[in-house]
């Protein structure tokens, strides 16, 4: 009995340690021209059966089997977090099955039997890797800085209060840009889903709910928050493509925006693993068109938007070059809308040279 006491004692400090580790930066990384031609590879082969990962010892799913006495106990940890702990029904030949985590995986495997006595141990060492999700676990703040290419891209919650008019002014000038739903937004707003996909635009995926992943509006830290998992990070987005799928008859592009730009290297990972790949905005070209209060340092005129882009042309080496600008389709403003200063702002940009494109025109 005191062993059984200790090792749950163990299992308890092994969880507060983990829960303790700190993910406090997002994970970036300056993607060069080798990347993004590894990157258009999977992009335009995705569905491919043929494509295998490079590396891989075993699937993402790992299986084992014990012989096993009646009532004894199997304790499973991965990485140092407990993942089974089952009693066992009869004697003999028992398969458990567990998910890998992407890259190290170490396995501490223990047998105890009904006074606690250990009878069984192994560790195993499994690494998981693929070609897919190195490269998707990453996030694009920037396309290619030699290309006068530019992305508009728009964010949607639930509100659809400026759809239309974004909309009218995007097929007035002739542009395909991608715009990221959340399931709930494509569940409100059947109708204009479609009617946005008729216009040729393309829809990344924006979560099922919106929901904080991180502890970034808290405390300025992105660490995970309490429930974040793997499976919790899977499900907002493979049930946001569901969404999509029962509405359009079509899948999601393989893009994703966190919400409220919340993210770490864990969440990339998992998102990764349902095939997803991470685009964030430009870093000054968020137009922070949702803030509403006029005394918030944040708040911008659609005028001081236009004067800020064409400021940062001049002054970038690499002008507007890749940019990622940030807008969202529904906005609480009472006036000054950002969306009134896009048509002067495409024309004055496509006069220096410079062409807009959807997200997958700007990997390209």
């Amino acid at each position: 009995m005191i062993l059984f006491v200790g090792l749950l004692a163990l299992i308890l400090h092994i969880n507060q340690r983990f829960q303790n580790i700190s993910e406090n930066t997002v994970y970036q990384q300056v993607q060069d021209s080798t990347y993004f031609a590894d990157l258009r590879t999977v992009l335009n082969n995705k569905d491919s059966e043929s494509e295998k990962p490079l590396e891989v010892t075993t699937e993402n799913r790992y299986s084992f089997e014990l012989s096993l006495k009646k009532n004894q106990i199997v304790n499973v940890w991965r990485n140092q977090q407990p993942v089974i702990s089952e009693w066992s029904r009869q004697e003999g030949l028992v398969t458990f099955t567990l998910h890998l985590e992407y890259g190290n995986n170490q396995l501490r495997i223990l047998v105890l039997d009904q006074q606690q006595q250990l009878v069984q141990q192994q560790q195993i060492r499994i690494d998981y890797h693929s070609q897919t999700i190195d490269l998707f676990r990453r996030s694009i703040e920037r396309g290619n800085p030699a290309r006068k290419n530019i992305a508009l891209t728009f964010d949607a919650g639930s509100d659809d209060n400026h759809t239309r008019e974004i909309l009218a002014i995007l097929q007035e000038q002739q542009l395909k840009c991608t715009l990221f739903l959340t399931g709930k937004f494509m569940e409100r707003h059947p109708d204009l889903v479609k009617e946005i996909v008729s216009q040729g635009h393309e829809i990344g995926n924006h979560t099922y709910n919106h929901p904080h992943l991180t502890t970034y509006s808290d405390d300025r830290q992105q660490q995970l928050r309490p429930g974040i998992t793997r499976e919790y990070v899977q499900e907002q987005l493979l049930k946001t493509d569901s969404v999509f799928y029962a509405l359009t008859g079509s899948k999601l592009k393989p893009y994703w925006r966190a919400p409220f730009g919340e993210y770490n290297e864990q969440i990339l990972t998992w998102a990764a693993e349902a095939g997803y790949l991470h685009i964030h905005w430009t870093g000054s070209f968020d137009t922070r068109d949702w803030v509403t209060d006029e005394t918030s340092d944040l708040y911008h005129t659609p005028e001081e938007i236009f004067e800020q882009v064409m400021k940062l042309e001049t002054k970038n080496p690499a002008g507007l070059n890749g940019v990622i600008v940030l807008m969202h389709l529904g906005s609480q403003r009472l006036e000054n809308h950002i969306f009134e200063i896009l048509p002067r702002l495409i024309k004055e940009v496509r006069a220096k040279g410079y062409t807009f494109s959807n997200i997958s025109g700007l990997l390209n």
